[in-house]
């Protein structure tokens, strides 16, 4: 599938009346407030369309239909929403301006990395009337991702957090570092061998044909996931670039005292841990495991990772 460049036709969308695709689910269901305030501001503008999501996948089939027919897109909800119309827009071939309103429980594409307004008021004037930004986007294997892929620990944990979401008030921080500590303690021993090559190749890296244990391979846009883990601090979503961490095997103990060093993202100068900046990547796993993008969890045993530059239109 080819992306639109920044000089195609569908660049010239941005006056044409919007879609606007709600999450009620995001926020543990309590979306009443953003609801009232976006119908409010779709109904004044002609030709708009507000429509709430039934099921999964129907985000990504909305925002799909809608780009291809030239129509900008805003989504209100979490990170699992902005994945869902993300990978809409860009099996649609076109590059239509998404405005993105974070209502949900991590928001680190919104909020972390591209630095929008967590205020419902002022998150809804940037996604109807922000200037569009490009900003880059990553593909693994068939599915695209806004911020985040990785395999490993930091997998399981998103695998987890799905299931901790079903707690009254475990949202945000408290839900993917509760999750977090869960996995380290009952599921650490897991961790998966593996083996990558990076392109361009990275001369610091292992050979591919090395299987390692790791505890994460994670490849970000922005600099923070899993609702405000720094794992990779320097990262920029507007530079062409995909940022890689990894991050070998250690003993249980010294895990769980790295974590809130990880947390914080100061991390680089532990002796476990490498960064790159890459355009692409091969990751191959001895079993299959989870995987994770964007906090949506799927599986798998080989993956193929690349930046796509610019590949979206984001009106910050």
């Amino acid at each position: 599938m080819e992306i639109a460049s920044a000089t195609s036709p569908s660049s010239s969308t941005a006056n044409r009346p919007p879609l606007v695709i709600l999450n009620p689910t995001a926020n543990q269901g309590r979306m009443q407030r953003h609801r009232t305030l976006v119908r409010q501001r779709a109904a004044a503008i002609a030709g708009a369309d507000y429509c709430e999501t039934a099921r999964a996948g129907e985000a990504e089939q909305l925002a799909c239909e809608a780009a291809r027919q030239g129509r900008p897109v805003i989504v209100v909800g979490g990170d699992g929403s902005v994945h869902e119309v993300v990978n809409g827009i860009l099996n649609s071939g076109r590059r239509v301006p998404l405005g993105i309103i974070a209502a949900g429980s991590g928001n680190d594409f919104a909020c972390n990395t591209l630095r929008l307004p967590r205020q419902p008021e002022a998150a809804i004037e940037r996604a109807f009337s922000g200037q569009p930004v490009p900003i880059d986007a990553g593909q693994a294997n068939e599915r695209y991702f806004a911020n985040s892929f990785s395999v490993g620990l930091d997998a399981d944990i998103a695998a987890g957090a799905r299931q901790l979401k079903k707690i009254p008030f475990m949202t945000g921080m408290r839900l993917y570092y509760s999750s977090t500590v869960r996995q380290l303690l009952f599921g650490y021993r897991q961790c998966p061998w593996l083996r990558f090559s990076l392109e361009p190749a990275a001369s610091e890296a292992p050979p591919a044909e090395t299987f390692q244990r790791y505890v994460l391979l994670a490849v970000t846009n922005g600099p923070t996931y899993g609702s405000g883990f720094r794992i990779n601090p320097e990262a920029d979503a507007s530079d062409g670039l995909l940022d890689l961490c990894t991050i070998r095997y250690a003993p249980l103990g010294r895990a769980l005292r790295l974590l809130p060093v990880v947390k914080r993202g100061q991390h680089a100068h532990l002796p476990e841990v490498h960064f790159y900046r890459i355009q692409g990547l091969t990751i191959e796993s001895r079993l299959p495991l989870n995987a994770q993008m964007d906090g949506e969890v799927f599986h798998g045993q080989r993956f193929e990772v690349n930046v796509l530059p610019q590949a979206l239109l984001v009106r910050c």
